[in-house]
């Protein structure tokens, strides 16, 4: 188990105030950024992306590893997705990664490569993990998070 994403209270604010200067008003919900992160991934080249919301928890899953995908290598670790917002060239000119936006707004959440899991935001819970019994096995590649309930209004 590894450390989480470093992200200051400085980069969240900003981040907020950015996504509510982008967007109609809107309530950021868990799904919503399950939905941006698993669309991303199949712009990337996964064939196969499961998205299950189960206890509160939300989970993006694949047996490909989208989170190393990208043509833009300004991200030289996976969990750097995690950090900051970096292009998303295949999304188009200005896209940028949806996975700071599971920094930005959950509660708790992880990132599981393989058997390497690293906590994003919140306390390590014990095993097994919330995904476990919930994602086909062969998705060895699983973001999961979990937002206050009702989300986050932009």
């Amino acid at each position: 188990m590894t450390a989480g994403p470093l992200i200051d209270a400085d980069s969240i604010r900003f981040l907020r105030r950015r996504i509510a200067a982008m967007h109609a008003p809107v309530r950021v919900n868990a799904k919503l950024i399950a939905e941006n992160i698993a669309f991303g991934a199949g712009v990337l080249g996964a064939g196969h992306i499961e998205l299950v919301d189960k206890d509160g928890w939300w989970f993006v899953a694949s047996d490909f590893n989208w989170l190393a995908a990208s043509q833009d290598r300004s991200n030289k670790r996976e969990i750097e997705l995690f950090e900051k917002m970096l292009p998303f060239p295949e999304q188009g000119p200005t896209g940028h990664r949806a996975e700071i936006y599971v920094t930005v707004f959950a509660t708790n959440a992880y990132c599981r490569l393989g058997d390497e899991v690293t906590w994003i935001r919140g306390a390590p819970l014990p095993p097994p993990l919330p995904d476990a019994k919930v994602t086909p096995p062969w998705c060895v590649n699983v973001i999961g998070f979990r937002l206050d309930e009702g989300g986050w209004a932009a």
